[in-house]
Formats: C-alpha cells, sequence, structure tokens
C-alpha cells in the first residue's frame, strides 16, 4: 500500500517512507555534566594553597532551612597572616561566590541575587548584629568579561567599576565589598589553575605548564577532583576527552578513565553508608507503622488520594 496524503505536492510524496521500512536513528551522544562549582572551588584553594592555613572553603552552603544556596564560601580565619593575593584584596571574614558555569559570564540577575543571598546569610549568621555588611564581601566569579553587567552598573547605577588587577574588577560603593574576577583573563603564572577553566583549552605553553604542575600533585584529591572536571569540560559531542586533556593526564601517567573511575569509587563509598542508613531508618519505620496498622508504601501509584 502506497502513502498517499493529498496535502502535499507530489514531488514530496515520493519522499516518504514507507511503512515498514526503520529510518536510522541519531546517534545519542551521552553529555556528561560538568561540576563547576566544585573545579572553581578546587581551582581556588589549589591557586590560593600557600595561605590555606587561613582560608577554609564551604561549596553550596546552604541558607537556613531554604533552598538557597551560595555557590562557595570562603571564610578568612583570624590569623596574622597577610595575604597579597590580587583576587582576596577585598576579602573580609566572610566570602561569598556566585560562579557561572563554563562559557557563561555573570548576569545582572545573579549579580543582584547574590546581594540578597549576602544579606540573608548576615541575619543568620552569629549572633543577633554580631555581623555586618562590613564583614561580608561579593565575588563574581565568570569566565568572560561580562559586559551587559558591567554597562548597567556604570550606566544605571552611576557605579565606579575598576579594573585592579588583571582579571579582577572591583565594583566601587556597592553595598558590600564586590568584585568581578574573569577567570580568562587571570595571568597564568599566578592563578594556572583558575585560568585554564575552559572548555576551549588550547595554547601548547599553557598545556605544557598545566602538565608540569599537575604532574607534581597528580596523588592530592583536590588535584584530581579538578582534572576530572577540567577533562569532563573538554569532551567533544562524543563524549571523548580532546587531545589536549588526555595529552596532559599521559603525561602524567594516568587517563581520563582512570580518574572518572577513581572518582566513582569516591562517590561509592561516601554515598553507600548513607543509603544504608536511610534503609536502616525507613525499616523502623515501617515496623512502627506496621504495628498500629497503618499501611506503609513507598511507591508514588499507592499514595492516597
Amino acid at each position: 500500500m502506497q502513502n498517499h496524503n493529498p496535502l502535499l505536492p507530489d514531488d514530496k510524496k515520493k519522499k516518504l517512507p514507507s511503512a515498514g521500512k526503520k529510518q536510522p536513528r541519531r546517534k545519542n551522544y551521552r553529555k556528561h555534566r560538568v561540576n563547576w562549582h566544585e573545579a572553581a572551588s578546587c581551582a581556588l584553594q589549589i591557586d590560593l594553597k600557600n595561605y590555606a592555613s587561613s582560608l577554609e572553603y564551604i561549596t553550596e552552603y546552604i541558607l537556613g532551612k531554604g533552598s538557597y544556596r551560595i555557590d562557595i564560601l570562603v571564610i578568612r580565619k583570624l590569623t596574622e597572616q597577610i595575604i597579597p593575593a590580587t583576587i582576596t584584596n577585598l576579602f573580609r571574614t566572610f566570602n561569598l561566590f556566585e560562579v557561572k558555569g563554563i562559557g557563561s559570564s555573570a548576569s545582572i540577575d545573579s549579580y543582584y541575587k547574590t546581594i540578597g543571598y549576602a544579606g540573608l546569610f548576615i541575619d543568620q549568621t552569629g549572633k543577633k548584629n554580631q555581623y555586618s555588611g562590613l564583614d561580608v564581601s561579593l565575588t563574581h566569579l565568570s569566565c568572560h568579561y561580562p559586559r551587559k553587567l558591567i554597562a548597567h552598573l556604570r550606566k544605571e547605577r552611576k557605579i565606579k567599576v575598576e579594573n585592579f588587577s588583571p582579571g579582577v574588577y572591583h565594583i566601587n560603593k556597592e553595598t558590600f565589598h564586590t568584585q568581578i574576577i574573569v577567570t580568562i583573563e587571570l595571568p597564568p603564572e599566578d592563578y594556572l589553575y583558575l585560568h585554564c577553566l575552559t572548555n576551549r583549552l588550547h595554547g601548547s605553553g599553557l598545556i605544557n605548564r598545566l602538565a608540569d604542575d599537575y604532574s607534581l600533585h597528580q596523588e592530592q584529591d583536590i588535584y584530581i577532583r579538578y582534572m576530572n572536571q577540567l577533562t569532563t569540560a573538554n569532551q567533544n559531542k562524543k563524549g571523548d576527552a580532546p587531545m589536549v586533556c588526555e595529552g596532559i593526564l599521559n603525561l602524567c601517567g594516568t587517563s581520563s578513565e582512570e580518574i572518572i573511575e577513581r572518582t566513582r569509587k569516591e562517590e561509592a563509598a561516601y554515598y553507600l553508608p548513607q543509603i544504608d542508613t536511610l534503609s536502616t531508618q525507613i525499616a523502623y519505620l515501617k515496623s512502627l507503622l506496621e504495628q498500629h496498622n497503618i499501611p506503609f508504601h513507598l511507591d508514588s501509584d499507592n499514595k492516597p488520594g
């Protein structure tokens, strides 16, 4: 039986597939997700490793009982150590980071959202009136220069945006001490790992420098997690790591598959005990309900109503 559709012109009818003929399926390549917050946190800790005793890092800090989260919270401890790094010039006791994904730049919406988060953070931290805006700094970590945001601040808010140092922009006279860090503009000799956070890593000199430094620290967990995210970010459409990342890993005597497998084992070691604990709690809850003749179901299809 031939296909017939009077709504189609004759030259289009011939191109209709026959009913019994299977059409080739498009290949569905798996897109791996980059944990950009973890990558940025690792990069910060590596590039500021000389001041590790003065800084504490918390990723995905939850504000109160709500769903609001601070991407990275860096707490500066009360020590006498001076931190001369240009990206820490505005640091106070509590330093909130808003992190944009690879290939993105800081937006106007995220800028004001972070100001709101800072207010919530102060309200929920310490005793009443213990901290103020003077104890908090805000950093917007961006891959690219945020033209729309900076134009908005300059034209509509009449705020001066100062290029304090390469890749670091201070926002003057804002509610909180605020800066924008453009990672691709940071000098690699000072901030190698932040500078390399991109999905378009290239340049033999930069790659060799990264490979040389990574080879000295490849057994350290923070470097492994960083390289895992960098490799994922630079995967092509088929899910393969490019020659750039594989070249770095091969120079260090490992591969992206080994890093991914190691990460899976670490995740299993972390989550499996929690799953066992949850299973025990569910079993206990089930026994209590059964004692009172209350049905217990986990399937969504068996929910009442």
